[in-house]
């Protein structure tokens, strides 16, 4: 699918609205138009269909340090999923620990459990426990980031499947500014497209895969003292 720069789509609206030579709308206020179509939507996707948005980091773990910083691009800090493989035979989830006081039954021999931490210091942190004794790049954190915001005229458009509702939200502010006439029908068509954005991402499906997978952890969890089953 192919991705328009912020150069692209600044030209082609300057153009269809006159605005090549305007100085009422300045550069830097046109690119925070496009920022703002690009918070609506990436808050519409996170709503609706958070996959969109779906990527892997690896996280580099180093000895006897037990705090480690979140993936920059983070979205609120969502993680999907934390994962252990050693290319070997240890291969396992990294579960977050669901009840603080089992910190205190942790053994330095036990698998990697973490808590999501946040000093005034240190900021949000992914906190190991037991702490590393190893270094290695072993694990792998899934998460849900950020769309990507517009900083330059080579920039791509991370959601080029709604360009046009970005495009749209853009011009609509531009004759908002300018006291257009047509303000107003830009206005509506654009709640007609978001409307279109929220039924084509409710029905999306990747693969065309619907099966609802049974919930098991319960199962696996039951008799690991770390996730809040079995007994000590």
């Amino acid at each position: 699918m192919y991705s328009p720069t912020y150069l692209e789509l600044k030209t082609y609206l300057q153009k269809e609205l006159d605005l090549q030579d305007e100085t009422f709308i300045t550069s830097d206020e046109f690119m925070s138009y496009f920022n703002e179509a690009v918070d609506m939507i990436e808050a519409a996707i996170h709503n609706i269909y958070e996959d969109y948005f779906l990527t892997s980091s690896p996280l580099t773990i180093s000895s006897g340090t037990a705090d480690y910083s979140f993936p920059s691009d983070i979205y609120a800090q969502k993680i999907r999923k934390v994962l252990y493989n050693d290319n070997g035979s240890l291969k396992y989830e990294v579960r977050r620990l669901k009840r603080l006081e089992d910190i205190l039954y942790v053994d330095t021999s036990d698998l990697f459990a973490y808590v999501i931490t946040n000093s005034s210091a240190g900021g949000v942190k992914i906190t190991l426990y037991p702490t590393p004794q190893i270094s290695n790049s072993n694990i792998t954190i899934w998460y849900l980031r950020n769309a990507k915001r517009f900083t330059a005229d080579t920039d791509v458009c991370d959601i080029p499947e709604f360009t046009n509702v970005l495009v749209q939200f853009v011009r609509w502010k531009c004759l908002s500014k300018e006291g257009h006439p047509d303000a107003g029908q830009a206005g509506m068509d654009l709640e007609r497209m978001k409307q279109e954005m929220v039924d084509t991402l409710t029905a999306r499906v990747p693969d065309e895969d619907n099966t609802v997978l049974k919930d098991t952890t319960f199962y696996r969890d039951f008799d690991d003292w770390r996730f809040g089953g079995g007994f000590y």
